[in-house]
């Protein structure tokens, strides 16, 4: 019997093998959706988590910052975060219960320790000093108070201080801060190997050495200017007459008359394909002449320079570096040793007034920085909105014109800058 078993033909052998690889490519195909599912469902998850991320804590705290910077300076994010720049301050209420119409500087001058003086439209018109500015300025010495000017100028500081006997305003016992003392300060610290670069395309004025930009760039060694946008590292605006100033490819323009943007804007095309950066000595956009008439000056070339996309750094007000400047050395007038003067720079009691005639750059500014500010109504770039007898002013109509340039209202209004 086990022969018989063991020779007995054995049944035809059946392969698995067809079955198995149809199991191994559906087990396959079961994993490859598997792996699919959780992809999708992981990704869904992130995506989710994201949008949680941006509408729980990014988008609140980006609105934040958004009506901090806007309230307290008026000036978007990427304008306040530059060289020599930061936010000090919040937003100020508009209300006008602290509001103090003034006559004259005496009324004031027993509430501060120190000030600081805008030039151009409170001192003078840029060529004579206003009637009684020069009294108020020594009544204010006799009473102990520091005083700074601090002006857009875009020259150096010791320019500025030059010209003020000739505008009939005596320099002794007074420092000065200028918009160009800043930049010239910031280009010095970069150094010609700096990310700046080396090649300024510089926009100026034809009548540099009148306009105090004669020796702009003698304490400045490896800066050189730049006859063509291509051979430029950045842009440097002192003025806005003369484009590619102090080369011979120099030419003029009549942009401080007629504001016409056009005459600047193949130039401004060309130098940001390039991605040339620009730095701005002068942030006033208008000033009032002696005339009566307006001029266009650097800050609105630099604000058209922004929104064709190109990056600009601001060097005065109102921004804050231009008032720190003014507070350290008010700080040293005050004191009697540098130890003490760094004590009353973190002093919150060390109380500091700004005399201005723009409501965005002097007094938004100085607010923004922790300063009062004093509004000089009639004889600066607000003259013709607040026309009339200063007897029959309000404090609403103060307001009102705050609210129209949307800036905070300052402590105290005054017709002029006299005694």
């Amino acid at each position: 019997m086990l022969l018989a078993a063991a020779t007995a033909p054995r049944p035809a052998f059946r392969n698995p093998a067809p079955r198995g690889r149809q199991t191994r490519q559906a087990e396959r195909g079961f994993a490859a959706a598997r792996t699919e599912a959780a992809k999708g469902a992981l990704l869904a998850l992130c995506g989710a988590f994201a949008s949680r991320c941006r509408q729980g804590w990014q988008k609140p705290r980006i609105t934040r910052i958004r009506r901090f910077n806007v309230n307290a300076t008026g000036l978007p994010r990427k304008i306040l975060l530059r060289p020599q720049t930061r936010i000090a301050h919040a937003e100020r209420p508009l209300e006008v219960e602290g509001l103090q119409l003034c006559s004259g500087m005496s009324e004031l001058v027993d509430c501060y320790d120190a000030f600081t003086l805008d030039q151009y439209g409170v001192l003078s018109d840029g060529r004579e000093a206003f009637d009684g500015a020069a009294h108020c300025i020594a009544q204010m010495k006799a009473a102990g108070k520091p005083c700074v000017i601090l002006s857009n100028y875009a020259g150096r500081a010791e320019r500025q201080m030059e010209r003020l006997p000739s505008m009939g305003l005596e320099p002794h016992g007074l420092a000065v801060v200028t918009a160009g003392e800043l930049a010239h300060n910031y280009l010095a610290k970069q150094g010609a190997n700096g990310k700046l670069g080396s090649r300024v395309l510089w926009i100026a004025w034809s009548e540099r050495e009148q306009r105090g930009l004669g020796d702009f760039f003698e304490d400045l060694p490896g800066f050189s200017l730049a006859s063509s946008v291509d051979s430029a590292d950045f842009i440097l605006v002192s003025g806005v007459e003369s484009r590619f100033a102090g080369t011979e490819a120099e030419e003029a323009c009549a942009y401080e008359e007629t504001g016409e943007q056009r005459v600047y804007r193949p130039l401004f095309r060309a130098a940001i394909q390039r991605m040339l950066p620009m730095v701005c000595a002068n942030p006033d956009c208008r000033v009032l002449r002696s005339d009566g008439r307006q001029s266009f000056m650097g800050g609105a070339l630099a604000e058209y320079y922004e929104r064709l996309g190109g990056q600009v750094m601001y060097f005065g007000k109102p921004h804050s570096s231009a008032f720190e400047e003014a507070r350290r050395l008010l700080c040293r007038a005050a004191a009697q040793d540098e130890e003490e003067a760094l004590e009353l720079e973190l002093d919150e009691g060390f109380r500091i007034c700004h005399v201005g005639d723009s409501l965005q750059y002097d007094v938004q500014g100085a607010m923004s920085v922790g300063f009062d500010a004093a509004f000089v109504a009639q004889t600066g770039i607000h003259s013709s909105d607040l026309q009339g007898e200063w007897a029959d002013m309000s404090k609403d109509r103060i307001r009102d014109l705050c609210i129209s340039h949307k800036v905070p209202v300052p402590q105290a209004a005054l017709p002029r800058f006299a005694w």
